[in-house]
């Protein structure tokens, strides 16, 4: 594994905002702002514009966030008017799942655990902040992650864990890392020789998604002034390009 990406390497910089702390952060989240952490002239937890950002770097601020981009996007968007910022959404697409035994604090062997997600999962979370696609100022970076997740079977878990309790979700390996910066990179997610104009089906298929999950692909670019809407199939609605971005 990349050094940069080992959750054991932890950071020493201290945060500077009163309460916040390193030390107090574990899981994914803690390991993936520690790597940012590393680069140089990192400042962690400080304030800026009168909100505490993970890390400052000289020329751009990063944020990192785990789940629910709608909770986050009028922060993002207000520090975008101040200086660039960058945007880490983990996905996580596998599992490496470790069991303690309950009675002597032994570990068994990891079992790996695939999950139904992927990168377009992204447009999950960007039905409900459409707005920091392509937004000016704002790069978003998708990291595909493998987890290890520990769990003890004492009956006090989920019923879907079969009573399953998560001791620790930590990052175990990134997977792949994808950067979109600017209108540019959002429309090559769309397949070049699709079409136009694009319904669900057959972005679902020329990406080899559910027509659900294109259809947040598509309604999030329009949201985002990417697409327009260009009549209906059926029931489907059409989308295009712009003649004029």
């Amino acid at each position: 594994m990349d050094d940069a990406w080992d959750p054991e390497a932890r950071s020493r910089v201290a945060a500077e905002s009163p309460g916040i702390g390193l030390y107090a952060e574990r899981g994914l989240h803690a390991a993936l702002k520690d790597r940012y952490a590393r680069e140089p002239g990192a400042r962690v937890e400080a304030r800026v514009a009168g909100k505490v950002v993970d890390v400052v770097l000289p020329d751009e601020l990063v944020e990192v966030q785990t789940r629910n981009l709608g909770s986050i996007a009028e922060k993002i968007l207000h520090l975008a008017c101040v200086m660039p910022v960058r945007l880490v959404h983990p996905i996580v697409v596998e599992n490496l799942i470790v069991r303690v035994d309950p009675a002597d604090g032994s570990a068994g062997a990891p079992r790996r655990s695939r999950t139904r997600r992927d990168f377009y999962s992204l447009f999950d979370e960007l039905v409900r902040a459409p707005l920091l696609v392509a937004s000016p100022n704002v790069r978003l970076e998708v990291v595909l992650v493998r987890v290890r997740e520990l769990r003890v079977r004492d009956g006090t878990g989920s019923w879907r864990r079969r009573g399953d309790r998560v001791l620790s979700r930590d990052l175990d390996e990134v997977l792949g890392v994808t950067s979109l910066d600017g209108r540019d990179d959002w429309l090559a997610i769309i397949p070049p020789g699709l079409a136009q104009p694009y319904d669900s089906a057959s972005l679902g298929d020329a990406l080899g998604v559910a027509a659900a999950r294109a259809r947040k692909i598509l309604y999030a670019y329009a949201k985002a002034g990417l697409l327009e809407e260009a009549g209906k199939s059926g029931n489907r609605k059409l989308y295009r390009v712009p003649l004029s971005p």
